[in-house]
């Protein structure tokens, strides 16, 4: 039996996700933001798998000390079978303005990307030969493939971290701080894998795509996010880049434990198949100075608690 960590486990994605893999008969740890959530999850799963070996695990990406305190309790239980995969699925879409997370970072960008740096790098010394690191992306990152989403606006790490007081706090601008996140998830994908060169562990960027029947619009609108919960099925239908969470969570499971992804890494993903990202995620020295960046942020905050 192998273990995997998965993010963002109660809900959406990562639920189905986790559920798909205890299935398959992994150690699944569900990582989660609360106790009462997470057994809800375990639960549902288990309706399903009664037999599936699940463990719970505290973990807030928006708080950086509650990402290596959930780190440190990985690394130091000796108790399940040996850590395999580790699923960076957590993300969150910030709509009603700037938003700070525990440690006073722009909470988009620190959910999404910081809080899964520290988490992968922390476990790195951890995983065995074979082991595989997905992280959820998202095709916003290009505008040639994101359905009208607005396009990222790249500035650095720090300014991302920290924007300015009189940052645009309209929905717009909430959502070009997501696509942008989205963005810097694939540069610590190919940042990562160049890093691994040499070590048997593969590390890849995954597209679900357009998931409508998904909790990332809860910061939406009562209405709009009625409206979009009934269009769900239609969408996912027919519109080109949609998936339904079943099919995502199918693709996504098949990256962390499907034989044919033997040797795959520092690839982007749409669904199952291995796709090109956009021409600017393949900015080498960004992608060198966003690490760097990411570390001296992480670094900051971890000594100011």
């Amino acid at each position: 039996m192998r273990t995997v960590v998965i993010t963002g486990a109660t809900t959406g994605l990562g639920l189905r996700v986790a559920a798909r893999l205890a299935a398959q008969g992994w150690h699944v740890v569900l990582g989660h933001r609360s106790e009462s959530r997470g057994e809800a999850a375990a639960r549902q799963i288990r309706r399903r798998t009664p037999a599936a070996s699940l463990e719970l695990l505290r973990i807030d990406l928006a708080d950086l000390k509650s990402v290596a305190d959930a780190a440190g309790a990985l690394r130091q239980s000796g108790q399940r079978p040996p850590l395999h995969a580790i699923v960076g699925n957590a993300g969150i879409q910030v709509i009603d303005g700037v938003r700070r997370s525990a440690d006073g970072y722009e909470l988009t960008f620190a959910t999404n990307h910081l809080g899964h740096h520290l988490l992968v790098t922390g476990l790195l010394d951890d995983l065995p030969a074979g082991a595989r690191i997905a992280i959820v992306s998202s095709g916003t990152h290009w505008r040639e493939k994101s359905m009208g989403f607005p396009e990222p606006r790249w500035t650095s790490a720090r300014e991302l971290a920290d924007p300015p007081p009189d940052a645009d706090p309209t929905p717009t601008a909430g959502r070009v701080r997501y696509s942008t996140s989205k963005l810097a998830n694939i540069y610590f994908v190919y940042e990562l894998a160049r890093r691994l060169d040499g070590r048997p562990i593969s590390v890849n960027a995954y597209d679900p795509g357009l998931m409508p029947d998904t909790s990332l619009s809860r910061d939406y609108p009562a209405l709009a996010r009625a409206g979009y919960r009934m269009a769900a099925p239609l969408i996912s239908a027919l519109l080109p880049g949609a998936r339904s969470s079943r099919a995502s969570a199918r693709h996504l499971a098949d990256l962390v434990g499907d034989a044919r992804f033997d040797g795959t890494t520092g690839a982007y993903l749409e669904g199952p198949k291995i796709a090109p990202s956009s021409p600017e995620s393949y900015d080498v020295a960004r992608a060198r100075q966003l690490w760097a960046d990411s570390e001296w942020l992480i670094d900051q905050a971890l000594a100011r608690r």
